[in-house]
């Protein structure tokens, strides 16, 4: 069985452009690496973020990403299990997204959320599109 976990946070206004960059790929290399799928959006100083995989391993990553110094104001919106993952069906890898990144897969997730997890669509869809300023 699959776990998921979303969020929202706010960036430390302290982080540099550079020190964002570094970060992005860092979660994008590390999430690859232990088995988490989903997606990072960064956006005007804002942080939203779906983890989809193995109970425990999302659990513990979460529990990493609330002691992190660089997110504030942490919102937790999804802490379930899943039976299937969005993800999983049309990307094998976690994503990161953001302003300037080709928002195609985005689209992909929310039309496979829409269909799988019709209950968190609305919220999950919302989000996304005030993020990244979708049509």
């Amino acid at each position: 069985m699959r776990y998921i976990i979303s969020y929202v946070s706010t960036v430390n206004p302290n982080i540099s452009n550079s020190d964002m960059k570094a970060l992005m790929n860092y979660v994008r290399l590390n999430n690859n690496a232990i088995g988490l799928t989903g997606i990072l959006i960064y956006s005007e100083g804002n942080f939203f973020q779906i983890l989809e995989g193995e109970e425990q391993t999302v659990k513990m990553m979460f529990e990493k990403i609330r002691k992190d110094h660089r997110h504030h104001n942490i919102i937790k919106m999804l802490d379930k299990e899943i039976v299937t993952s969005p993800f999983s069906e049309y990307h094998s890898s976690f994503t990161v997204i953001s302003n300037h990144y080709n928002q195609n897969e985005l689209h992909q997730y929310l039309k496979k959320e829409e269909t799988n997890n019709p209950e968190h669509y609305k919220s999950i869809s919302y989000l996304a599109q005030k993020f990244m300023n979708l049509n």
